[in-house]
Parts: C-alpha cells; structure tokens; sequence
C-alpha cells in the first residue's frame, strides 16, 4: 500500500504543471492586454517588477511548505511561528479569498463560450463550468496534475511561439514612457497581484509531493516558466505591430501563427487554463479547511483522498456567490477586487512568518521588501473589503490565547 501511494505522489513534472497552468491562468488571458491599455509601455516595466517579486514569493512560501509540511499549508508554519490564532486567520483570510477568486475566473471562460452559447447568460455557462471542475476535483490528484501538465505544456508554447513570432516580425523596437499617473501605476500592481496568487496554496500539496527537493526544485521551474511567458507576452504586446487606436485583444498574438482557427484556440486555452486554476485553489483550500477540522462534515475525505465534505462546503458558498451574480448583485469586476484583498492580508501574514522563522538571508530580506510592496499594494484595494480584513485582524490580536 505505502508504494502504491509513493507511485502516486506528485513528481517535479506533474507538480510543475498542477502549478504553472493554474498561476498563469485566467490571469495570462487578462492581464497582459488590460495592463497595456492602462499603463501603455510602462506595463512591461511593471511585469519585469512583479516577476521578480514574484520569485521571490514563491521561493518564500515554497521553502515554508517544506518547513512544515501538510494540507493545512503555509498556515502550518504560522502556527508554528505566531500561534493557533494567527494560523486560524491566514487560514480565514485564504478562505474568503476563495469564496470569490474562482467564480471570477470561471466567469472569465464563460465571457468566452458566450459566444458560442449566445442564449445562455454568463453566470450559467459558469455554473456548467463549475459542474465540470467540482467533478474533476473528486479525481486522483496525480491524474489532475498529469492532466494539467499537458495542459501547461501546450498553452506555455503557443503563447511563447507567438510572442516571439511577433518580436521577430517587429519592424523596430522603440520604448518611450508616457505620462506617469500614480493612481494608474498603483491600481496596476493590484491587477497583477493576481498573475501571483497561488504560490500561497501550493504548500497544501505538499504530502502529495514525493519529497522536499521536488517541491524546491517545481517551484523555481514553474515560478521562472511563468515569469518568462508573462515578460515575452508583455514584450510582444508592447513592440508588434498592432492598432493602436483601439483596445488590445490578446488574439491578435497568436493569428499570425494560428490563422483563421486563433480565436477557438485561445477560447479552448482560456477554459483550460481556468479551469486548472480553479482545481489548484478550491483544491487546495479545501484540504485546508479539512485540516482545520472545524466540523465532522468539513472534514470527510473519499477513497481517492479528495476532501469532499470540505468542496461540498466550498459548492454551496460559490453557488450562492454565482446566484448573486446572476441576479446583477455583483459583477466580475468587484469579484476579482475582493478576492485579491483577502489574498493579499493572507500573503503579508506569510511573509511575516517566513521573516520570523528564516535566518538572515536573502529570503528574509525579501519578505521584508516584500511587505511593504503588498502592503502599498493593498491600500488600493476595496474599502469595504479592507474593512473586513482589519475588524478580523484586530479581533485576532485582541483575543487572548488560542481561539
């Protein structure tokens, strides 16, 4: 039994590709077009920045998931570092993001297949898409990550090929800076946060990973992949030749490779992407939850080691959040805001661990730039959802011993 279960467990591949497919996402579909018309060429700037924080994020909470292994994650370590209440409110913090992070996503792929399914709203397209993934999630982990790793492969090299189809064909290579605007260049980094979110979760795989040298070693392969399909994506958005007068579609990218069939690619890409982000955070959030123990129902596990009373849980609260969408109560938009909130507050009590628990060194230092850096980031983020993340935060602080 025990080398069956060593068969099964997540190898440097199939862990790299249950971590790149989902980081990049519904994020590489978005982000690098929206940066663009926001920012103008300062958005490569921008992408060269949050790919070098985002290393160094990664390597932070993938050497704290070695520190203290487990499906509770990194919150594991802060347990460890800052007591059982600040565990239960990284834990809390991940958890809200959750409730809102994939609806949008899945929101994000159904923008998509509207328009092939022109009758259907998009919240209902969602939900088939939610049906689908919930499904996949009952899986075996090593078939999910083997799935994903195919997934990976094929959307990292038509988004490479592409950008430097494009930069080849440039006629010249001209970077002027325009007017800088504090409040667009500060609201650009809270959009990108979201083209590194995930690197908190990955810590609730690691008693699925084979040892800690796989971890160590799919974190810097798929933390560097990420960062040079972002930089080259951005890089070709920058110098193609493309119309400027309007508003920039990623599809553009790759027709002069993929001609007349680019837009149903990009659409089958933008499914698949998000659909492996979803099953990397719901995913592993719920094994989070299950680790917590909060209930007998939350903590229910089936034979393939999926923990199903914790997705239950987590199906509920995304079909009242998707119900709301339906109705008009909440849009994509104020979905995407919320959720980056809470991962943010999650990510700065990560970091405050790693700088607790890390000797001096390069790690250290980085999370200490890095908590300034996020930090600023979160000041420009929704104010109703700030509210929340301080009224838990100072609740926390207050309480006296272990909640």
């Amino acid at each position: 039994m025990s080398s069956l279960n060593e068969k099964n467990k997540l190898n440097l591949f199939t862990l790299s590709g249950l971590i790149i497919g989902p980081i990049l996402g519904s994020g590489v579909i978005l982000l690098p077009p929206l940066l663009y018309d926001l920012t103008n060429t300062y958005s490569l700037l921008i992408w060269i920045l949050i790919s070098i924080f985002g290393f160094s994020f990664a390597l932070i909470f993938g050497k704290l998931a070695i520190l203290h292994p487990g499906d509770g994650g990194v919150s594991l370590a802060t347990k460890e570092a800052m007591g059982k209440k600040y565990q239960l409110l990284t834990s809390f913090y991940l958890i809200f993001a959750v409730f809102f992070g994939p609806i949008a996503v899945l929101l994000t792929a159904a923008i998509f297949l509207q328009e092939y399914f022109t009758s259907y709203s998009l919240a209902s397209i969602a939900f088939v898409l939610y049906v689908i993934t919930y499904i996949l999630l009952t899986l075996k982990l090593d078939f999910l990550a083997k799935l994903m790793l195919i997934v990976t492969s094929l959307a990292t090299v038509i988004f490479l090929v592409s950008s430097l189809n494009i930069l080849f064909s440039a006629e010249k290579f001209v970077f002027t800076l325009p007017t800088f605007v504090l409040k667009d260049i500060g609201y650009s980094f809270l959009l990108v946060f979201w083209s590194i979110v995930g690197w908190e979760v990955i810590g609730n795989y690691s008693s699925n990973v084979k040892d800690s040298k796989t971890l160590t070693y799919s974190v810097i392969l798929s933390a560097l992949i990420v960062s040079f399909v972002y930089i080259l994506l951005a890089s070709a958005i920058c110098f193609g030749n493309f119309p400027k007068e309007q508003a920039f579609k990623l599809v553009w990218i790759i027709q002069p490779v993929f001609g007349e069939y680019s837009s149903i690619l990009l659409t089958i890409l933008t499914i698949l992407l998000c659909i492996g982000t979803i099953i990397l955070f719901i995913g592993g959030v719920a094994r989070l939850i299950s680790s917590l123990q909060l209930t007998s129902f939350t903590s229910k596990h089936l034979s393939t080691g999926s923990p199903i009373g914790a997705l239950n849980f987590l199906a509920l609260i995304h079909s009242i959040t998707l119900s709301a969408v339906y109705f008009g109560f909440i849009d994509t938009a104020t979905l995407i805001a919320f959720a980056d909130g809470f991962f943010i507050a999650n990510a700065l009590i990560g970091l405050v661990t790693a700088i607790i628990l890390f000797e001096d060194g390069i790690l250290k230092n980085s999370a200490y730039i890095l908590c300034v850096l996020f930090f600023s980031i979160l000041l420009f983020s929704n104010i109703y959802i700030l509210s929340i993340i301080l009224i838990l935060f100072i609740y926390t602080y207050t309480k006296k011993g272990s909640i």
